[in-house]
This record gives structure tokens, C-alpha cells and sequence, in this order.
């Protein structure tokens, strides 16, 4: 004790603190988890975002305390178009969904590459409308999604019942009326003309079908029709050109 004491006499604070700490509670191995602190109760973004998170935000819910703002901004970022899957546990009917987040959406996870978590096929994908209950809060929710699987995921996804598939529609161009039923007129009196002859009147149609497809090559081609001389020209704005582009992008 009179050597502690001497020791001591010639120690700055700190290193005296150091000399108690080891002389009377680090004396065995093992005691140093005693200066360990409790991280338990530690709490970050992740774990902030966790307790608050919700699938879907609705304008009238509350932001009032920071957690929710935080987490409400988190949600504000997610890519709310095609979800990412888990099919872990299909045949148990249980599929857990989640938005897309920045860097999936970069790399066309969930749009160009099949949307399961587990899964990278990017050929023969399929859009499925899938009625997502879930249960949050302690509250029963229902929500419409769309996934893009693959075959083999899409089997997964319907094993228990079969779900909603989304196609796109394909557009039919149409040429003008006035078109179709002046040529209907001159197809008509031509072969009324040669009644007699058949041969002649096939002739005259199978010319007019070529007629046609002629005209509808220049349409397509954005070629000069002598149907459309003083038809005026409607120029789209650019926001009509981005949301066609869009629509076609995105299903």
C-alpha cells in the first residue's frame, strides 16, 4: 500500500486513474469487458427507419415528431413502379414485397431483370398485378403492385392462385376516313364496271392493296402523301413526347 502511495505521489490525474483501474478491477483476465459499454439500446438511421417505416404514405398522415419526417423522406425517395419480391416462401403463399431503391433501378432490377430478390434473368419477363396484403402497425392494408418476373418465377408466384397479368395493348395505325372511302368508291365502281370479267376485277383490287401499302409505307416513313398535302401538321409538346416515352418504357 505505502508502494501504491509513493507511486502515485509522482502521477499526473489520469495515469493515477489508470493505476486504481488496473490495481483494483482489472487484477484478472477477463475483467476488461467490465469497461465495455452497453450498446444495447444504440439506435441509427436503419433502426429509425424500421420502427416508422410504412408501405404506403398517405397525404394526411402525421409527420410530427423528427422520426416519421425522417422517415417519410426515406419513402419520398423509393421508385414506387414495380416492387422487388421474395419467393422464398411461395409455397406457403407468403410473398414479402418492397419498393425499388436508386441503385436497383439504375441496374433495371425489377423492370428489365426479373424482379424475385434471388433471381437475374432478364428474358421472357412478364407484368403481374398482385394484390398485396399486409398487415402494419398492428393494421390489416391492401395495396396493387406490379411485378416483372420471369417464367420460372412467375410459376412460383401464381402457385397458390392465379394473379392478374398486365400486357400491353398494340396500336393499330388507322389511315384517314376520307381515304378509306374514296378508295372504297373507286374499288367499288371498277368492279361493277367489270362484273363480267373477274379476272380483270382481282386484278383491280390486288392493285389497290398495293396502293394502300405504299401509302402506309410513306406514312410510316414520314414521307410525303398526296393524301395529307393540305392536312395541317400537329407538332406534340415535350411533355406529350416524355409521357409517351414513358408509357412505353415503363409496361
Amino acid at each position: 500500500m505505502t508502494s501504491l502511495r509513493h507511486q502515485m505521489r509522482y502521477l499526473n490525474p489520469y495515469d493515477t486513474h489508470k493505476l486504481l483501474i488496473n490495481e483494483y478491477i482489472l487484477n484478472r483476465p477477463g475483467d476488461t469487458k467490465l469497461l465495455k459499454r452497453d450498446t444495447s439500446k444504440d439506435r441509427n438511421d436503419h433502426h429509425v427507419i424500421r420502427d416508422n417505416h410504412k408501405f404506403l404514405w398517405d397525404e394526411e398522415d402525421s409527420t410530427d415528431s423528427w422520426e416519421l419526417q425522417f422517415a417519410r423522406r426515406y419513402y419520398d425517395k423509393l421508385f414506387k413502379e414495380y416492387c422487388i419480391a421474395d419467393l422464398t416462401f411461395y409455397k406457403e403463399n407468403k410473398v414479402a414485397l418492397r419498393w425499388r431503391v436508386e441503385k436497383e433501378v439504375v441496374s433495371g432490377k425489377g423492370q428489365f431483370i426479373c424482379g424475385n430478390k434471388k433471381c437475374s434473368e432478364e428474358d421472357g419477363l412478364r407484368t403481374w398485378e398482385v394484390n398485396f396484403g399486409y398487415v402494419e402497425q398492428g393494421e390489416k392494408k391492401n395495396a396493387l403492385v406490379k411485378l416483372r418476373l420471369c417464367p420460372k418465377c412467375s410459376k412460383k408466384l401464381n402457385y397458390q392462385s392465379k394473379k392478374r397479368e398486365v400486357k400491353r395493348l398494340k396500336k393499330k395505325r388507322i389511315l384517314p376516313k376520307e381515304n378509306k372511302s374514296s378508295k372504297g368508291n373507286v374499288l367499288e365502281d371498277n368492279c361493277s364496271a367489270t362484273s363480267s370479267n373477274s379476272l380483270l376485277c382481282e386484278k383491280e383490287e390486288e392493285d389497290e392493296r398495293d396502293i394502300e401499302e405504299s401509302l402506309n409505307t410513306s406514312v410510316l416513313l414520314n414521307e410525303e402523301s398526296p393524301w395529307d398535302k393540305h392536312k395541317p401538321v400537329e407538332s406534340k409538346s415535350r411533355d406529350e413526347e416524355m409521357e409517351e416515352y414513358l408509357q412505353d418504357l415503363l409496361l
